[in-house]
Parts: C-alpha cells; sequence; structure tokens
C-alpha cells in the first residue's frame, strides 16, 4: 500500500488534471521523490496479543512496540494514536517472493472499538482481527485477499510453524 501510494504522489500526481479541476487546483508540479510522500498506509488492526515474527525474534505486538518504544515517537496519527519507531522487519508473504521479511516504519497502538472476529486454524491457532482487516487466504488454487467475514471454511490461511 505504501509503495502504491507513493508511487501516485511521485509520478502520477501532477498528471491527474482531472482530479485537480475538480479540486480547482492550478499549476500543479510533480512532486521530489527525495522526501517521503506517505501519509498513510493502513488502517486495519490487530488485537495487542496477535504474534509477528521479526527479525530480531517473535513478539506480541504489545511488547514488540513496548521494545521499541526506546527508538523515539514516530508521531501521532490524525486521530492521535500513539506510535513508536522501529528499525525492524517483518515477516510477510506473497506468491512472488514466498517468505520474506519487509521493513517497518512505525508501530501504531490504539484502543479499537470496531467489531473484531477470532480466526482459529485447525491447527490451533488463533488471530483477533477488525472486521475491516483483511486476511490473504488460499481459495481454489489461488491466493487472494478478503475481510473475515468472508473466509470460507475451505479456505487456507498461511500460518507458520513454531
Amino acid at each position: 500500500m505504501d509503495n502504491v501510494n507513493q508511487d501516485y504522489w511521485y509520478n502520477q500526481w501532477h498528471l491527474d488534471v482531472e482530479l485537480h479541476e475538480k479540486m480547482g487546483i492550478k499549476n500543479v508540479k510533480q512532486i521530489s521523490n527525495t522526501t517521503s510522500a506517505s501519509i498513510y498506509a493502513d488502517t486495519d488492526s490487530c488485537d495487542s496479543n496477535t504474534r509477528i515474527k521479526t527479525d530480531n525474534g517473535e513478539y506480541s505486538i504489545e511488547d514488540w512496540y513496548n521494545k521499541n518504544i526506546k527508538n523515539g515517537s514516530g508521531g501521532k496519527t490524525l486521530l492521535g494514536h500513539e506510535s513508536a519507531l522501529t528499525n525492524d522487519k517483518i515477516l510477510n508473504f506473497s506468491k512472488e517472493k514466498g517468505l520474506y521479511y519487509t521493513p517497518v516504519k512505525r508501530i501504531i497502538r490504539h484502543k479499537v472499538s470496531k467489531t473484531k472476529w477470532k480466526l482459529k486454524t485447525k491447527s490451533g491457532k488463533e488471530i483477533i482481527i477488525t472486521n475491516d482487516h483483511s486476511m490473504i487466504v488460499f481459495r481454489d488454487g489461488n491466493q487472494i485477499e478478503v475481510k473475515p467475514s468472508d473466509i470460507l471454511s475451505t479456505d487456507k490461511i498461511l500460518v507458520i510453524k513454531s
């Protein structure tokens, strides 16, 4: 999401004449990619006890946040949520790359009042996520992104064996 967002601001924003006209903006110039253009890349949430693997160990999200507070604040979000900077990378998956570690800019901590789902695999692994959080599942041989309410009992969820 962050890459798509930055690509838009650096490479497409200045060419988006239709949007500029709708917004009444004139004389738009290309944004230099010497500064970060990302505003906010993710609004989904996981429970604080959710386990994640980083290149520096495995933690609950809460413990990972607390470990990284020493790195300083990543600033407040528009809604006033706290964040901590990190240099850690988290384990990620894509069909093209398989498992790989990807950089994280900051960890955001906040209270959530949204509807939550508890997903449990046949092997007993669990995750608690908000209703708007997407999950990658494997369905009919395809890797797809779905909301928890759209997960089928026949879908396969990628889990890491401990």
